[in-house]
């Protein structure tokens, strides 16, 4: 079963979430700090919780709207939260297979839970299905009379046409039984939803939410360990037991008697927690996990005295010999350590979703990377994840199809949340843009071939139609060249005279811009040679050219179309060699030229592009790559 969208409505601070889709993997909620990214995670994991939850109308429907709408109706009732889910092949076999028919329509369905607590599934029936099911019951004489109908309602009125006086020929049982067959129709699908949900009932994700988890102590209670389970993260002990169970032993064999066989135990688990944990963690790589069990004598009522054991979890640095106890780490190691412990106990559950709120903001930045590993390489290998942040350090940047903008519009709009990167409030954005401001920095250090363009339209153009000229055998652009958007042609002699001196630049920059003399002026200054400013009319042939003049006129006005529902045609724009001009010409005024880009990116899968446009960014790529040193 495949985990598809979801969608909140009257929960805390949003009133209509939208319909969210979810990556099959990784979905990151990006806002800031009281957006309602909580609420939103909250209301999913109400959805089919990992314990018995329940909904709370007074603490979590909106404050504001509460009074009002308990007029107008029975607020228990309110459906807060509905999620879409399709089956994958083998299950939509194994229904036909139980129902001799598709009833349904499994490609997407919806599950929903109300403040009351009920959960409620909406499945369309397939009504052609359905009569075709039926026909197939009825007696041939009955089929004939009744035609080819394709539609239940057809079949009804067919069926209940029938004169029994008018089919002499026909058995009038077999008229009575057809009539009372279509007749429970209703009872046929209501019986067959029941027979659904009997064969994927148990299938539906359950959803585990780790909001904030009690760490380690540094010496556990082997007595208490073996104490009743509790929620995930509920309690110290419940991650201790789940540590224990991730390094393969048990409390019980960690306090046996027989010191070699304790001793085992504990070097065993040590190796294993060290390995698993320091796979993951990069800031002290150093650092070992060290077990021991410690012995105390406690007076009994009547005087004799038991040993309890208790279980030391120690860090050890090799490079100094010096251990101390792991409650004595720091808060982010201890976090993620219990973290990895915690999460171990439903790694190997099926039919999960993960939902992590604000994970790792006790951790460093490059630790927080090392988390975002740990979310890509082992939980998201088990299970979808959705997680919440507001940290620029957990945004990938190579994975901006993964994240979702997070915006609390206040009363009566409420939290809403849009895959588009188009909020009104810049603190919403905010993570995202120190995302990419630290991708640049990085880049700036890391690699020497880097591609110096005016702004983050040529950014996206560049990306996306290099995967679209390598899918069509063409250049693309080699993978070894670092974008780096400058923020215009103004800016980009400053940004080369800082980094030049250290690294390989390419420039590409539009023709007859703002700013031209003093990106040419940089040759002159020998800030780059001339072999490695590229400029857009050395593709086209035109006197002017800017990168969107790569797109052949038809294509370009497509997006441009697409981006701002206009319906402009190739014979409206007046003379010229430059097509945004020509547009702006047109329209009267000047557009944002980034909103097409953004349109490029989110709809590049579904498109064909012309040859002239694909040859022209072929081209391109291959002039770039040309000027790359070996």
């Amino acid at each position: 079963m495949q985990f598809k969208s979801f969608h909140v409505r009257k929960f805390r601070n949003i009133v209509d979430s939208g319909q969210v889709k979810v990556s099959e993997s990784v979905t990151c909620l990006v806002g800031k700090n009281e957006a309602g990214k909580s609420g939103a995670l909250e209301a999913l994991y109400l959805l089919n919780p990992a314990y018995k939850v329940k909904p709370d109308l007074e603490k979590q429907y909106p404050r504001w709207l509460l009074a009002k709408d308990r007029r107008s109706g029975d607020l228990s009732e309110v459906e807060f939260i509905s999620a879409e889910f399709a089956l994958d092949a083998d299950e939509i076999a194994e229904l036909e297979e139980a129902l001799g028919s598709k009833i349904f329509k499994y490609d997407s369905f919806r599950v929903t839970r109300s403040y009351s607590g009920k959960q409620l599934w909406y499945l369309s029936a397939d009504e052609g299905a359905i009569a075709a099911h039926l026909r197939g019951q009825l007696s041939k004489d009955v089929q004939k009379i009744v035609g080819k109908v394709s539609t239940l309602k057809a079949l009804a009125e067919a069926i209940n046409g029938i004169d029994a006086a008018a089919h002499e020929d026909v058995d009038g049982g077999e008229i009575k039984a057809a009539k009372q067959l279509v007749t429970k129709h209703n009872l046929l699908t209501a019986s067959a939803f029941d027979l659904v949900y009997g064969v994927i009932g148990e299938k539906l994700p359950t959803f585990f939410r780790f909001t904030g988890y009690n760490t380690l102590p540094g010496r556990i209670d082997l007595r208490e360990v073996t104490a009743a389970d509790e929620e995930p993260g509920n309690s110290a002990m419940q991650t201790a037991r789940a540590l224990i169970a991730l390094a393969g032993t048990t409390a019980k064999q960690l306090s046996a008697d027989d010191y070699e066989q304790r001793r085992g135990e504990m070097e065993a688990v040590s190796i294993d927690l060290t390995n698993q944990v320091f796979d993951y963690w990069k800031q002290n790589p150093d650092l070992e996990v060290s077990i021991d069990v410690d012995k105390e004598e406690i007076p009994q009522h009547n005087g004799t005295r038991v040993a309890a054991r208790f279980l030391d979890i120690r860090l050890r640095d090799r490079r100094t010999g010096y251990s101390n106890n792991f409650s004595q780490r720091s808060s982010g190691f201890q976090w993620f350590f219990s973290f990895l412990a915690a999460f171990s106990e439903f790694e190997n559950k099926e039919s999960t979703v993960v939902l992590l709120d604000e994970p790792a903001l006790a951790l460093h930045g490059r630790a927080q990377a090392d988390f975002l590993r740990f979310i890509n390489e082992r939980l998201a290998l088990a299970s979808p994840v959705i997680y919440t942040t507001h940290s620029p350090f957990m945004v990938e940047m190579g994975h901006l199809e993964r994240v979702r903008i997070v915006e609390d519009r206040g009363p009566p709009e409420g939290s809403v949340i849009s895959e588009d990167a188009l909020a009104n409030d810049p603190d919403s954005l905010f993570p995202l843009q120190a995302a990419l401001g630290y991708d640049i920095a990085q880049s700036l250090f890391i690699g020497p071939n880097n591609l110096v363009v005016e702004g983050t339209s040529d950014f996206i153009y560049l990306t996306i139609m290099s995967q679209v000229a390598s899918q069509k055998k063409k250049v693309a652009l080699d993978s070894r060249w670092r974008i780096l958007p400058s923020g215009g042609a103004t800016n980009i002699p400053t940004f080369v005279s800082l980094v030049g001196p250290h690294l390989d630049i390419t420039v590409l920059a539009d023709s007859d811009t703002q700013g031209m003399q003093r990106v040419t002026g940089m040759i002159e200054k020998k800030l780059i040679t001339g072999t490695r400013l590229i400029l857009a009319n050395e593709v086209t042939g035109q006197k002017n050219s800017d990168i969107e003049d790569l797109f052949s006129v038809e294509d370009y006005l497509s997006l441009y179309n697409d981006t701002f529902k206009a319906k402009l045609k190739p014979a409206d724009l007046g003379p010229g060699d430059r097509v945004v001009k020509r547009i702006e010409a047109k329209i009267g005024k000047a557009y944002d030229h980034g909103e097409v880009a953004e349109t490029l990116l989110r709809t590049h899968q579904g498109r064909t592009f012309s040859d002239e446009t694909i040859e022209n960014f072929s081209k391109l790529n291959g002039l770039i790559n040309a000027t790359m040193k070996a």
